[in-house]
């Protein structure tokens, strides 16, 4: 699964240009960040101009543009194209060059040029845990009134919330399909600042602090496992 994972992670820093160059700048970043849409299966961003959106359907791994009522208005499947086919799908309907991404990827070939030939059993795995966080996330939202909307960041391509503790404390709150730290999926909760000392075993779920301070659990399809798991560590830290 981890070559289909850095192959869609590489594929949504074209959708990612979209909102990088034409939405406003905020300061966390966040125009640039992507919301999942489950009419569409795909991850979305916000409106431009009032008009369209950019977004990445990861069951076919297809490039998409909404229109305002998030009817489809074109389609781009990526398989046997390159990140360049990618990016200029969105900037032909833009009319402009867009930003790529401003930090380094985990390296791969579709970075060099190599055509993305994504498993399709894997995008539709991807997918479903997408879907899965989405629900998770937004349950725990109405739970937690100072939680941020749910958003997948295309860096690191995480699906998350922000917890707010005051003006300078956030416990973040995901899911991550794998990356450079712990390669398969795993669900997080990240304080910041870390907490000192750490705190007592969790029922589910471990304290992780190689390279970050935080809780992880290696499941990404069990809900009510998940949910305990949130709900517990950020108890634990607050």
């Amino acid at each position: 699964m981890n070559d289909t994972r850095l192959q869609l992670h590489y594929a949504l820093q074209s959708a990612a240009g979209v909102g990088r160059t034409l939405l406003p700048k905020r300061p966390d970043d966040s125009h640039s960040s992507f919301m999942w849409d489950h009419a569409t299966g795909a991850l979305v961003q916000d409106l431009v101009g009032g008009e369209y959106r950019a977004g990445l359907r990861l069951c076919d791994m297809t490039l998409l543009l909404l229109d305002k009522q998030d009817r489809v208005q074109a389609k781009y499947p990526l398989e046997g194209r390159t990140l360049d086919d990618a990016f200029r799908f969105f900037e032909e309907h833009a009319g402009r060059m867009l930003e790529r991404p401003c930090e380094a990827l985990p390296p791969h070939p579709v970075a060099d040029g190599a055509t993305f030939m994504p498993a399709s059993c894997d995008l539709e795995s991807l997918a479903a845990m997408y879907a899965t966080a989405s629900e998770v996330l937004e349950r725990f939202r109405v739970k937690h009134p100072n939680a941020g909307p749910v958003l997948v960041w295309p860096h690191h391509f995480d699906i998350a919330t922000l917890l707010r503790r005051g003006e300078t404390s956030t416990i973040g709150i995901g899911m991550v399909p794998g990356d450079a730290t712990i390669a398969e999926p795993y669900w997080y909760v990240y304080p910041w600042p870390e907490p000192k000392p750490l705190p007592p075993p969790l029922s589910i779920g471990e304290w992780f602090t190689n390279g970050w301070v935080g809780a992880v659990l290696h499941e990404t399809r069990d809900a009510a496992r998940i949910e305990c798991f949130l709900e517990e560590a950020v108890a634990a830290l607050t």
